[in-house]
């Protein structure tokens, strides 16, 4: 044989023997490096989602966001109609003055003992003419209230006839859809005037009704100036029961102000609107999801990783963790395991399995993993989405 061709086959096998051993070198060090970590492909990007949901019902009047907008903790999202929310504010505190002014009434009812001195008369007669000085005031309370009601019936029955009249017109096509529902809506913000015009006329009487009856009352409290026993223990009780009665308008009229400031709907947290499901003109009723918020910070979203249950004999909570996402396929996210879950996601499934059943079939097991991400990452830090791809890889030594 030619030492030309001795030699090609020699340099043929030692190509051979060094490439051989480099691939030896590189399964082992791949090895080496990877001996002591799990990684699984079935995990995803989880985090919190703060459903938005009305605390009474009403009327839309305005939505403030689009879907996908960052809002602030505290920011306006929507706001209802105030209107009837108003009338119950307006309701209550009538009720609570008519309450406290029945409460004064009793208080000022407990006839006066033979044994009070001439002084003690003397300050019930001021207390007399402090009464009709207030009983003055609300006659004329009640004569403006009964002005601004008369005002408020004029423009609602103006309302009502510009609303015959454009819906003659919109017939026609001569004015525009917006237009009318201008016109509509005239119509009813000047009904819950009236409404409200009239739940204060009535209060204003109610107080000076009470006022009257509180005046009779201590003007014969002062001509008898006489008093029994048996009395004296009916009217307390008497005024024990009002006090309670006062109690309950009070958390009425307090539940009357929540209500009302119910009608603005804040965000419960930072983050992004997501699942928008109202607009202007809709009525949403108490506890209806209309929208979700979403934070995406880095320190309020987490990995979810489904590993294998044999994979799992080594991983403890705070191992360093890898990822890779694969939206960012140059960029690596590290992390540390938070904790394992209880128990495997069958075992928490709406339907979990019955193995007792004779047809039983054994199935590796997955169990949740979560893990979160460290606080030192790529600046800046990519947004990362809920529900996206992840492949983490648990180094367990």
């Amino acid at each position: 044989m030619p030492e030309g061709s001795i030699n090609k086959t020699n340099f043929k096998i030692a190509i051979f023997v060094v490439v051989t051993i480099i691939i030896f070198a590189g399964g082992a060090v791949y090895y080496y490096l990877n001996m002591d970590s799990v990684s699984t492909d079935d995990a995803f990007v989880d985090g919190h989602m703060f459903s938005v949901t009305p605390r009474i019902s009403g009327y839309v009047v305005s939505v403030n966001v689009d879907d996908n907008r960052e809002v602030q903790q505290g920011s306006l999202l929507m706001t209802l109609d105030r209107t009837e929310y108003e009338v119950a504010v307006a309701e209550a505190m009538a009720n609570l003055a008519e309450s406290r002014s029945t409460l004064t009434s009793l208080e000022l009812g407990v006839p006066l003992e033979l044994s009070q001195t001439e002084q003690k008369v003397r300050g019930a007669e001021s207390e007399l003419n402090t009464l009709s000085k207030n009983l003055e005031i609300k006659t004329k309370d009640q004569e403006a209230a009964a002005q601004d009601l008369e005002k408020a019936s004029a423009e609602h029955d103006k309302a009502i006839i510009d609303f015959r009249r454009m819906n003659e017109l919109i017939k026609s096509h001569a004015i525009s859809q917006a237009t009318m529902d201008e016109v509509e809506t005239r119509v009813q913000t000047t009904l819950a005037q009236v409404r409200a015009g009239q739940a204060r006329l009535d209060a204003v009487k109610k107080q000076k009704a009470a006022l009257l009856s509180d005046r009779d009352r201590l003007e014969a409290n002062i001509r008898l100036a006489t008093t029994g026993e048996d009395q004296a223990k009916i009217r307390a009780r008497q005024v024990e029961a009002q006090e309670a009665r006062v109690t309950l308008a009070e958390a009425r009229l307090r539940q009357s102000q929540l209500n009302l400031d119910y009608t603005n709907i804040m965000s419960p947290s930072h983050g992004f609107v997501t699942r928008k499901k109202v607009e202007p003109g809709q009525m949403v009723s108490r506890g209806q999801p209309v929208m979700a918020i979403v934070p995406l910070n880095p320190d309020v979203i987490w990995v979810t990783a489904n590993f294998k249950e044999t994979q799992l004999h080594l991983v403890r909570p705070g191992q360093p963790v890898n990822m890779k996402v694969d939206m960012f396929p140059g960029v690596t996210f590290s992390g540390k395991v938070d904790s394992i879950m209880s128990g495997t996601g069958a075992a928490f499934s709406l339907f979990p399995p019955e193995n007792a059943t004779g047809n039983y079939v054994k199935i590796v097991q997955r169990i949740p993993v979560k893990i979160l991400f460290d606080t030192k990452q790529p600046n800046p830090f990519p947004t990362l989405r809920i529900g996206m791809s992840v492949i983490p890889t648990i180094y367990t030594n």
